[in-house]
């Protein structure tokens, strides 16, 4: 079957690196492309309407006591003026009172033919219907209005009166109705406003074609209102998100910050477009704004300052404090006679203080080269560039450029409309990227640090198990070595001396073949109960078990050359815990051995004693303290090894007691003391406890002779 020849590799799936460069750019040119043509739209249909630059007359009067709802037009007249400048701007000087204006335009210079309805050539007006051809757009109706043509009213928001204070903020279109216009003059367009405020904003009027007019209130609105309203929530969400993350990871009040410059954001401005309150709230209102926007400039100051790791000094953090709460300190003590210059005044106050930090800023953005920094740099200076037009539109420094081309956007800089909102959402995005790279970068520190902490977890185990198999065949060692030197211990101290007495036993011919094989027989139980590390556990009385052992030693030993004496006494019987019983009767067993096999004594006496409190146990024996090596008995067990006094005197101390041995010329001495009541004062020993003598060879415990020796 031919093979068919594959094709080349697409370039972008060659190289990784590059495959998706383009995405971006093609999402950059879309975007470009859709912000021209929505631009080159606007400044056509801009380009279609005209501006009003003035009122044919101007009135400002206060509203009387007696007409609450602002209705006439009759009250004291504070200011007025023929054929004036548009956009208008009226600041009181005085306290605070409820003001009616009054704008009357001449509307021919703007009025075509057959933008008016003539009966001579239309027609009955009852059935010849036909919309406005012209239309009139007030920029921003902020103190809400009534407007209306040649008497008639024809729209408006709801304006201020004695017992409401409303601020609009929105544009308002108003068709021309062609009935309503006089084909041969003269038409008025009168326009009325009511304010609360010490200072009234008459925004600019355009005139043109309704579909145009529509057009251009449709963008204000969308810009002004639409694009405000995103801009609050997307704050509220990006505040109470921020927030969340602080609350839950508090050791880093970076997030708690961002969301603290978010939240106040939307609250400076949902009170800076605040449509309705009683007059009597509106100090409140105005207290409350002046406050959230000094904390937000102070926020925003030491986000700035905290991005650039850089401390806020104690003359700086005077400096913000000052001018951050200048305004909601001072303004209390004003009212409105000061109002009108306060926010003038305030702005400079808080510009140094601002651009110091932009300048902090610049010099981290030249010393570091860092691309996030670089970013928030340039979103600040939009921001604050958006500040300053929003802060000379509302005070009324920037007008309408007249010179301006009938296309040119800048017509629309004149109108008192908040832009500072289209820069709100992009900040708050950069500064919460700027901070979780800086989160991310910590977070990839602490990463590798885990990784350098799991390396090393890894190799402290590798060397925890090596040291525990060594510890572990050291402690089945020392385990081994303690189980033989157990052995050895009852091997010598018990087996050992059993046989010792079964062999002196069947050389003096005192034990016949039953009680041989008897002995034997206990003896090969107790070589199994030793090998099988399980020993019968003695729960019979102390004085029982002494005196069965006197009685079988007296049946195997009492003879004509040997007699055994003993004295057990059948009182205060006690029973020795755990293998007390056995070790104590070791001694006494270990004490008998050492006198058969070395002493050559004919006489052993092993005598008790107890009180309440203790028991004293000794054993002593006529026999010699120096043997010649003539004697049989010598040869006939070997050398001694030098451990039957210390392993004696370690079962003693082990069970609390005292054991002493001395050697005297009539004989050796043996002496127990053991308290049988914890903390009980032990009965004296008989004797000094001084240096250990034996019968043999050195002991190497005490450096003095012993009578012990293998068995």
């Amino acid at each position: 079957m031919p093979t068919v020849p594959s094709l080349p590799p697409w370039p972008a799936v060659e190289m990784a690196g590059r495959r998706f460069w383009w995405s971006p750019l093609l999402a950059l040119s879309v975007v470009v492309v859709f912000a021209g043509f929505m631009i080159w739209n606007i400044a056509t249909q801009l380009s279609a309407i005209q501006t009003i630059p003035q009122a044919q007359r101007y009135e400002l009067r206060a509203v009387p006591p007696d007409d609450p709802e602002a209705l006439r037009f009759d009250g004291s007249l504070l200011d007025s003026e023929v054929d004036a400048s548009m956009p208008i701007v009226d600041h009181q000087e005085g306290p605070s009172q409820l003001r009616k204006a009054r704008l009357v335009i001449d509307l021919d210079p703007y009025l075509e033919p057959g933008d008016s309805y003539d009966d001579t050539r239309e027609g009955n007006r009852e059935i010849h219907l036909r919309g406005p051809a012209k239309a009139i757009l007030i920029s921003q109706a902020v103190h809400g209005v009534d407007v209306y043509l040649n008497g008639v009213w024809l729209d408006g928001f709801p304006r201020s009166t004695a017992a409401d204070r409303f601020m609009w903020f929105r544009p308002i279109m108003v068709p021309l109705p062609v009935k309503l216009l006089r084909p041969q003059g003269p038409n008025h367009l009168t326009i009325d406003y009511t304010s609360w405020e010490p200072h009234l904003t008459f925004s600019p009027v355009y005139i043109g074609k309704t579909g145009q007019v529509a057009f251009i209130t449709e963008v204000l609105d969308f810009i002004g209102g639409s694009l405000a309203d995103a801009s609050k929530a997307f704050c509220l969400l990006t505040g109470l998100f921020m927030v969340g993350i602080w609350a839950v990871n508090r050791h880093d009040d970076t997030f708690g910050l961002i969301g603290a410059v978010a939240l106040f954001w939307a609250t400076v401005y949902t009170l800076s477009l605040w449509v309705h309150l009683p007059p009597a709230w509106r100090d409140a209102w105005l207290w409350s704004f002046y406050a959230c926007t000094g904390a937000l400039n102070a926020l925003t100051i030491l986000f700035v300052l905290r991005f650039i790791q850089e401390p806020l000094t104690r003359p700086m953090a005077v400096l913000v404090t000052l001018s951050s709460s200048a305004a909601a300190v001072v303004s209390p003590f004003l009212g409105s006679r000061g109002e009108v210059h306060l926010a003038h005044v305030w702005i400079w106050l808080m510009l140094p203080v601002q651009l110091w930090v932009l300048w902090r800023l610049a010099l981290y953005v030249r010393r570091t080269r860092s691309g996030p920094a670089m970013i928030l740099l340039g979103q600040m200076g939009v921001a604050a560039l958006l500040i300053f037009h929003d802060f000379h539109v509302m005070a009324h420094r920037i007008g309408p450029l007249s010179n301006a081309s009938p296309g040119s956007l800048l017509r629309l800089i004149g109108t008192p409309m908040y832009l500072t909102h289209l820069a709100l959402p992009p900040l708050l995005i950069v500064m919460a990227r700027v901070h979780l790279m800086k989160y991310g970068q910590s977070t990839e520190r602490v990463r590798e640090a885990n990784r350098i902490l799991a390396d090393s977890l890894r190799r402290r185990e590798l060397e925890l198990t090596l040291a525990y198999d060594r510890q572990s065949t050291l402690e089945r060692r020392e385990a081994a070595q303690e189980e033989r030197e157990r052995l050895y211990r009852e091997l010598h101290d018990g087996i050992g001396s059993r046989l010792v007495t079964t062999l002196f036993s069947v050389r003096d011919g005192h034990v016949n073949a039953a009680q041989l094989e008897q002995n034997l027989l206990d003896l090969l139980q107790g070589v199994r109960a030793l090998v099988s590390n399980s020993p019968q556990r003695e729960e019979r009385e102390f004085q029982n078990i002494l005196f069965d052992y006197c009685v079988s030693l007296d049946s195997l030993l009492s003879g004509k050359n040997f007699q055994l004496e003993y004295d057990v006494p059948s009182e205060h019987e006690f029973v020795m815990l755990d293998d007390g019983a056995r070790d104590l009767l070791r001694v006494v067993e270990e004490t008998v051995a050492n006198t058969l096999k070395y002493a050559n004594a004919t006489r052993v006496s092993i005598r008790m004693t107890q009180t309440d409190t203790g028991m004293h146990l000794r054993i002593t024996d006529n026999g010699q303290s120096s043997l010649s090596d003539a004697l049989p008995q010598r040869p006939a067990f070997g050398t001694s090894t030098g451990m039957g006094l210390t392993h004696m005197r370690q079962r003693v101390e082990q069970l609390g007691g005292q054991f002493h041995f001395e050697l005297t010329d009539t004989g050796a001495v043996t002496c127990v003391t053991l308290p049988l009541v914890r903390g009980a004062e032990q009965p004296s020993a008989e004797g000094s406890d001084g240096g250990s003598h034996d019968r043999g060879t050195g002991d190497s415990a005490t450096g003095t002779p012993d009578l012990n020796a293998d068995t």
